[in-house]
């Protein structure tokens, strides 16, 4: 069996008594020299719910929904839509009353009857939405289906066809929920979401879904703002908010 030198692992002649290459003395009875096994380099993986904030998260579900700052965001976007829909929802009333005092074309009293209707739907519009945004029906859930239908609108003179994405999951209860999404708005669950992927839904976030496993992401968008991300990052590049890893 062929030697090798113990202290830098050259070859040895039979009866060598130092080695030709280092000088290093050779013992009697030199094991062989093997090789130490090569080291594969290892992505480094970092805890979505760990001290370290960096790279590409573990599978699972953060913890940052309850961080301070993006709870902050939450209450000031909330704030801004309270503010804006005290403003819109009296529009219409005013907007009428003012158009029939300086019109012939409606009578004051016209003006209240339709200016009222409409402005009392936009505030049953906009409590409804402040209700369910209150509400925070998270729900975890995996998608099992995808499709897109054409569908037809019509509203008086006005009429059009569109198409609608349907996005089906499965609840961690087992219910059935279709996200329905239509051409011209915003198409999120179609375009992040794919077949057999787990996910949460944050009804209380601009953006509302996250996924399980963020390695296989597209993106991670801002859940204040909506901007997308890119996997790698910790923060938001436009308004700094912590990401969901």
């Amino acid at each position: 069996m062929a030697k090798f030198c113990p202290n830098c692992g050259s070859p040895l002649r039979e009866g060598a008594k130092f080695c030709p290459e280092c000088g290093a003395p050779i013992p009697r009875n030199t094991a062989p020299y093997t090789a130490p096994p090569a080291q594969t380099p290892q992505t480094p993986v970092y805890a979505g719910n760990g001290a370290v904030r960096q790279g590409i998260p573990a599978p699972g579900f953060s913890d940052r929904v309850r961080d301070a700052r993006i709870l902050a965001a939450v209450k000031k976007n909330r704030r801004a839509a309270g503010v804006f829909a005290l403003f819109f929802v009296p529009l219409p009333l005013i907007g009428l009353l003012v158009y029939s005092l300086i019109s012939n074309k409606m009578e004051p009293d016209q003006a209240l009857r339709y200016g009222g209707f409409l402005s009392l739907v936009f505030l049953i519009f906009a409590l409804y939405g402040f209700i369910k945004e209150r509400a925070n029906n998270t729900y975890e859930a995996t998608v099992i289906d995808k499709k897109s239908r054409r569908a037809y609108r019509h509203h008086d003179s006005d009429s059009a066809d569109y198409t609608e994405y349907i996005t089906v999951v499965r609840t961690a209860d087992g219910k059935k929920k279709k996200i329905v999404e239509r051409e011209g708005a915003q198409i999120w669950a179609w375009d992040y979401l794919k077949v057999g992927e787990r996910f949460k839904y944050h009804p209380q976030f601009h953006f509302p879904y996250e996924l399980y496993d963020k390695a296989k992401a597209p993106y991670i968008a801002c859940v204040s703002c909506g901007t997308k991300n890119s996997v790698e990052e910790d923060c938001c590049r436009k308004c700094g908010l912590p990401l969901l890893k």
